[in-house]
Protein backbone atom coordinates (compact mmCIF):
# COMPACT_ATOMS: atom_id res chain seq x y z
CA UNK A 1 0.00 0.00 0.00
CA UNK A 2 1.18 3.84 -1.03
CA UNK A 3 1.95 5.91 1.85
CA UNK A 4 0.14 9.99 0.98
CA UNK A 5 1.31 11.82 3.69
CA UNK A 6 5.50 12.33 4.27
CA UNK A 7 6.18 12.13 7.94
CA UNK A 8 9.87 13.44 8.39
CA UNK A 9 12.36 11.56 10.63
CA UNK A 10 12.76 14.34 12.87
CA UNK A 11 10.08 16.99 13.63
CA UNK A 12 12.22 19.77 13.22
CA UNK A 13 14.34 18.72 10.32
CA UNK A 14 13.93 22.12 7.95
CA UNK A 15 12.85 21.67 4.29
CA UNK A 16 16.58 21.26 2.15
CA UNK A 17 17.78 21.37 -1.58
CA UNK A 18 19.95 18.58 -1.87
CA UNK A 19 22.16 18.79 0.63
CA UNK A 20 21.86 22.30 2.04
CA UNK A 21 18.72 24.18 3.73
CA UNK A 22 17.07 27.65 2.09
CA UNK A 23 18.78 30.32 4.13
CA UNK A 24 22.71 28.50 3.41
CA UNK A 25 21.81 27.45 -0.57
CA UNK A 26 21.05 31.71 -0.88
CA UNK A 27 23.93 32.64 1.10
CA UNK A 28 25.75 30.34 -1.25
CA UNK A 29 23.81 31.65 -4.87
CA UNK A 30 23.20 35.36 -4.16
CA UNK A 31 26.89 36.72 -4.19
CA UNK A 32 27.63 33.52 -6.83
CA UNK A 33 25.07 35.06 -9.21
CA UNK A 34 25.85 38.56 -8.58
CA UNK A 35 29.76 38.30 -8.96
CA UNK A 36 29.33 35.75 -12.21
CA UNK A 37 27.32 38.27 -13.88
CA UNK A 38 28.16 41.48 -13.16
CA UNK A 39 32.06 40.66 -12.97
CA UNK A 40 32.02 37.83 -15.08
CA UNK A 41 34.26 36.02 -11.86
CA UNK A 42 32.41 32.67 -11.37
CA UNK A 43 35.57 31.56 -9.35
CA UNK A 44 35.66 33.99 -6.75
CA UNK A 45 31.75 34.10 -6.74
CA UNK A 46 31.38 30.42 -5.75
CA UNK A 47 34.67 31.63 -3.17
CA UNK A 48 32.93 34.12 -1.85
CA UNK A 49 29.26 32.08 -1.48
CA UNK A 50 31.47 28.81 0.39
CA UNK A 51 32.58 31.48 2.70
CA UNK A 52 29.23 33.16 3.61
CA UNK A 53 27.72 29.60 3.59
CA UNK A 54 30.24 28.06 6.13
CA UNK A 55 29.82 31.57 8.45
CA UNK A 56 26.33 30.80 8.27
CA UNK A 57 26.87 27.16 9.05
CA UNK A 58 28.81 28.04 12.20
CA UNK A 59 26.04 30.89 13.65
CA UNK A 60 23.67 28.11 13.34
CA UNK A 61 25.40 25.30 14.85
CA UNK A 62 26.17 27.14 17.83
CA UNK A 63 22.81 28.20 17.94
CA UNK A 64 20.80 26.58 16.36
CA UNK A 65 18.23 25.93 12.90
CA UNK A 66 15.78 28.79 13.41
CA UNK A 67 18.19 31.04 14.98
CA UNK A 68 18.28 33.42 11.86
CA UNK A 69 14.69 33.49 11.53
CA UNK A 70 14.32 34.58 15.14
CA UNK A 71 16.46 37.55 14.66
CA UNK A 72 14.31 38.21 11.86
CA UNK A 73 11.22 38.26 13.88
CA UNK A 74 12.92 40.92 16.29
CA UNK A 75 14.52 42.66 14.64
CA UNK A 76 13.30 43.28 10.97
CA UNK A 77 9.44 43.37 12.26
CA UNK A 78 8.45 46.19 9.10
CA UNK A 79 10.23 44.37 6.57
CA UNK A 80 9.35 40.37 7.41
CA UNK A 81 6.06 39.31 8.66
CA UNK A 82 5.26 36.08 9.71
CA UNK A 83 1.99 34.22 9.34
CA UNK A 84 0.92 32.95 12.48
CA UNK A 85 2.81 35.39 14.85
CA UNK A 86 2.02 39.13 16.22
CA UNK A 87 4.37 41.69 15.55
CA UNK A 88 7.41 42.12 17.42
CA UNK A 89 7.06 45.49 18.56
CA UNK A 90 3.46 44.25 20.50
CA UNK A 91 4.58 44.09 24.12
CA UNK A 92 1.32 43.62 25.88
CA UNK A 93 -1.94 41.96 25.02
CA UNK A 94 -5.62 42.90 25.85
CA UNK A 95 -7.23 39.56 27.09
Amino acid sequence: MMNKYHVPQYLDEPFKIMLWTIDEFLVFLIPFMILMLVFNSPIFGMIVGLIFMMGIRKIKGEQGHYFIYNLMYWYLPTMFRFKRTPASYLRHFLG
